[in-house]
């Protein structure tokens, strides 16, 4: 409490940053259960592909410079590369729009991909609003007005399902619902965030547009496209692998997409509210006082694992049942590959929020090989177990993914000049402790020792 008081401090920047989106993780909880029992799995697999091609289609748009946003000394300069950001977004939403006008081509190329209909024509309005969101999001945080971003933030998440839930009701859980949601969500948002940059020079981003400027800046930074851009791209399709490859039945996509956004829920509350005073704090003092840097890494580690360990561990064995009485038997499918993906979310969230450390160091080449070796392992291990089933190949997946997430855990901190081996393997003896515990009571009330279709 008493860092908390302090003006501007770490503390204070990432309690927040949590207090806001605690807002959000609270209207996720509560609306979620309604607008799953409206839509259904269907309208959620369409969604997800939807949002899968956007997410693609704004990496291309960012090409990693908004991470280098809270790095140029002069307003000027940073004003060039968000001028950059933005050239390149209308340039993507443009080729955006040309396919979706020719999405008869496409979906006799990729027959699978023709669920999503006249929908498609709905990527390029939700790609420019997201993206122009990011940039703005990212702004906000080169001027540490966190309180400002989250408050936005939450509105914005909290509208959006609001209209889904009443939007459903009204057309009795329409497929497109979903994804509409996002698109004026998403615009509502970028006006929002319009007035709330206005006092950090908006109209700059209008007037003083340079090529000259905008090349330099371009250059200067070129290690964010060429490190950076393709470590997330990768990094973003492995997660998206299995929408991609299993999407000739949107309802199994359905529960995947919706296991994973409630999954995401705590790495998001809880794991980039620290991840977005991390990346500013890294960058003060990965060269001036790395002993500080390994400190605030170490004891970031260790509070997000022990909030994680029981939520997920409890997650695992026992979510098949509470999606069944909270989101429906429809739902229960769901319930099971959340109880697959629990260990690998929770992994992640001990790495996740602290992967800016590989930026600040310079070391993006590191992250962009292990990412290119996890996403191999996990198109591997998805196409060998397709040939059983989907639910076997999300399993592999998740598996897969977990061990992925360990060893990143054990690259960050020994990055910082932490105990890494003896850190890792006292998570794992107590991760598996508790998993045992976990099982012997599932065993003792369902009669099973780990949830299955």
């Amino acid at each position: 409490m008493r860092r908390i008081r302090e003006k501007d401090s770490f503390s204070r920047n990432a309690f927040t940053v949590f207090s806001g989106n605690s807002v959000m993780l609270l209207s996720q909880l509560i609306l979620t259960p309604l607008i799953a029992r409206i839509y259904g799995p269907e309208a959620y697999g369409i969604y997800g592909l939807v949002m899968a091609l956007v997410m693609n289609l704004y990496a291309f748009a960012d090409l990693g410079y908004s991470n280098a946003y809270v790095l140029p000394k002069e307003p000027g300069d940073f004003f060039h590369l968000l001028r950059l950001n933005l050239a390149l977004l209308m340039a993507v939403a443009l080729a955006a729009l040309v396919a979706a006008l020719a999405r008869e081509g496409i979906y006799q190329a990729l027959p699978s991909w023709s669920a999503m209909g006249d929908l498609f024509l709905l990527v390029p309005l939700i790609l420019v609003a997201y993206g122009s969101v990011q940039f703005a999001t990212m702004w906000l945080t080169r001027e540490r007005a966190f309180r400002r971003s989250v408050m936005i933030g939450s509105a914005s998440q909290i509208g959006l399902r609001a209209f889904n839930l009443v939007y459903g009701l009204i057309t009795k859980g329409a497929l497109h619902g979903l994804v509409l949601g996002e698109l004026v969500s998403g615009w509502a948002s970028l006006i929002a965030y319009r007035v709330a940059l206005s006092r950090h020079g908006w109209r700059h981003v209008l007037t003083g547009w340079s090529l000259a400027g905008i090349k330099r800046l371009a250059i200067e930074y070129r290690r964010f496209p060429l490190l950076t851009f393709p470590e997330r791209w990768v990094s973003q399709l492995g997660m998206q692998l299995p929408v991609f490859l299993l999407i000739g039945d949107p309802a199994v996509v359905g529960h995947f997409a919706l296991s994973g956004a409630l999954l995401l829920i705590p790495l998001r509350v809880f794991g980039y509210s620290f991840s977005t005073v991390y990346v500013q704090k890294a960058a003060e003092t990965v060269e001036s006082d790395p002993e500080l840097l390994g400190r605030i890494t170490k004891g970031l580690y260790q509070r997000l694992f022990w909030f994680g360990l029981i939520p997920f561990t409890l997650l695992v064995f026992f979510s098949d049942e509470a999606f069944r009485l909270i989101l429906g038997e429809e739902w229960h499918d769901a319930g099971v590959i959340t109880a697959y993906m629990g260990l690998f979310f929770y992994f992640r969230l001990l790495s996740e929020p602290m992967v800016t450390l590989f930026y600040a160091q310079r070391r993006e080449h590191l992250l962009l090989v292990f990412q290119s070796v996890l996403t191999a392992a996990r198109l591997i291990a998805l196409v060998a177990l397709m040939r059983i089933d989907a639910a076997s190949a999300i399993l592999g997946f998740s598996l897969v993914s977990a061990i992925g997430y360990l060893v990143l855990r054990h690259l960050i901190l020994h990055g910082v000049g932490q105990p890494a081996l003896r850190l890792t393997l006292r998570t794992l003896a107590i991760t598996t402790a508790a998993c045992g515990a976990l099982a012997a009571l599932r065993m003792a009330v369902l009669g099973s020792w780990f949830p299955s279709l």
